[in-house]
């Protein structure tokens, strides 16, 4: 392959790596617009924003071509090495968007920061993105298994998944139930990793 054709691959790659965030940013213009601009972010703005599964499944489908195109432009040789260097880029990815979802919810919350964790709560997505990455990002290694320390990793990823779905449902009846079970779960995760780094 070219170094032309790789740079184009490249410039692809990295356009799709940033739709999640840019589809994100266009479709708030669209509905802050339509509301009616304002100094502070609506509420009802982030909420219809985060909480539309077709902008969700969008971003993620990006990123996820965004992998196949990195991955095949890799020589045969390198390939298995370079999900590695994926796989940390999905988790910077995932960070990148929770540190970006929190501040769009503080904003929209008028500064107020409990305010801000129940908009990212409510707004559902922008919890279960990064927790999709995190476990595309073990999905692509190639020695996950279910094995050993492992088979931890994958009680990490599972524990990472429920904790949006556990801060949305019972948040739904009890903010402080979603969020005591969100922090226990997330809380799991991090001994389970600590203690896998350990063997």
């Amino acid at each position: 392959m070219s170094e032309q054709v790789e740079a184009k691959y490249g410039d692809v790659a990295l356009l799709l790596y940033a739709t999640p965030f840019i589809l994100n940013f266009v479709y708030a213009l669209y509905v802050w617009f339509g509301v009616g601009l304002s100094a502070v972010l609506p509420q009802i703005v982030y909420l219809e924003v985060t909480q539309s599964p077709y902008v969700f499944l969008a971003g993620f489908a990006a990123v996820a071509l965004a992998v196949v195109i990195d991955y095949d432009s890799e020589p045969a040789s390198a390939r298995k090495s370079s999900t590695v260097v994926l796989s940390r880029r999905l988790q910077i990815i995932a960070l990148v968007s929770v540190v970006l979802a929190f501040v769009s919810a503080w904003y929209s919350a008028g500064g107020d920061l409990g305010t801000g964790v129940l908009n990212m709560v409510d707004g559902r997505y922008p919890l279960v993105f990064p927790a999709v990455l995190v476990f595309f990002s073990f999905l692509i290694l190639p020695a996950v298994k279910l094995q050993g320390a492992n088979s931890r990793n994958l009680a990490v990823i599972v524990f990472l998944i429920a904790t949006p779905a556990a801060l949305y449902e019972l948040g739904k009846r009890s903010s402080i139930a979603g969020l005591g079970v969100g922090l226990i779960l997330v809380l799991a995760a991090a001994f389970l990793l600590v203690y896998s780094k350990k063997d």
